[in-house]
């Protein structure tokens, strides 16, 4: 479904790419047509600009909003398929971000023999790893929505940002970008247990603007530091709508 073949790389200070287009012109009308209602999201509690609707948040409504949304059921179908989660590495391969994956995609056979060959050597075999995808709808507030400077949680391995916006319904001026930061202070630099850092700690390397069918892939690591400076609409009721997709280990 995602056009990996329309992509502008960067490699510093993280592997970043960004599709645009993302989607077919025509699905993403659709999935942008049919987002969820705010209704149906809930607030994260320390972040009241922000509405989620998820796995975790909201669960009840997101399952229900999922059965009854066929383009959505679809989507959410295609995330959690092997295959989505293949092409995603394999994307990242090809443009030089070569993941240590290899076992996520072993056969059967293949796994029995790597397991043959550990205990040949004398070694208990290791599960290798194992990784799942999902995905969470996601709105921030044109007023005062943000997201603090992270790095991501360490069990993340591939993020996706998938823009959910018409066009016309989001202004530029409006902010939500998504920024690519380093840090001024060197204590912060290595952050793989995703601490918040504070704003006046990073600088801003680059700004991707927030526009329509656009989908943002990062890798997780020590430095992927990234953040969304507050909007300051004030009054606004306009929402920055994304669907973030997770490509994780298994715990």
């Amino acid at each position: 479904m995602l056009n990996y073949n329309k992509v502008e790389m960067r490699y510093e200070p993280y592997p970043l790419a960004v599709l645009r287009p993302a989607l077919d012109a025509a699905q993403y009308d659709l999935l942008a047509d049919n987002f969820p209602d705010e209704s149906l999201f809930g607030t994260l509690p320390k972040f009241p600009y922000k509405l989620s609707l998820s796995e975790k948040w909201n669960p009840a409504n997101y399952r229900k909003f999922l059965r009854e949304n066929k383009p959505w059921n679809a989507f959410h179908s295609w995330v959690k398929s092997d295959e989505f989660i293949r092409q995603t590495v394999e994307f990242l391969n090809s443009n030089h971000v070569e993941l240590p994956l290899q076992d996520a995609f072993e056969s059967s056979s293949q796994r029995l023999r790597r397991a043959a060959r550990a205990l040949k050597r004398g070694y208990l075999p290791s599960r290798g790893v194992r990784l799942r995808s999902r995905f969470e709808f996601s709105s921030l507030r044109a007023d005062g929505g943000r997201v603090e400077p992270h790095t991501d949680a360490a069990r993340k391995v591939i993020t996706l940002v998938l823009t959910m916006i018409k066009d016309g319904e989001w202004r530029t001026d409006w902010g939500g970008g998504l920024d690519v930061n380093t840090t001024k202070d060197v204590r912060y630099a290595f952050n793989w247990q995703n601490k918040m850092v504070p704003w006046d700690k990073i600088d801003i390397v680059d700004t991707i603007p927030f526009v329509p069918n656009q989908c943002t892939v990062f890798v997780k690591t020590h430095n992927s530091l990234h953040s969304v400076r507050e909007m300051t609409q004030r009054g606004s009721h306009a929402l920055r709508k994304s669907c973030t997709i997770v490509i994780e280990r298994e715990e």
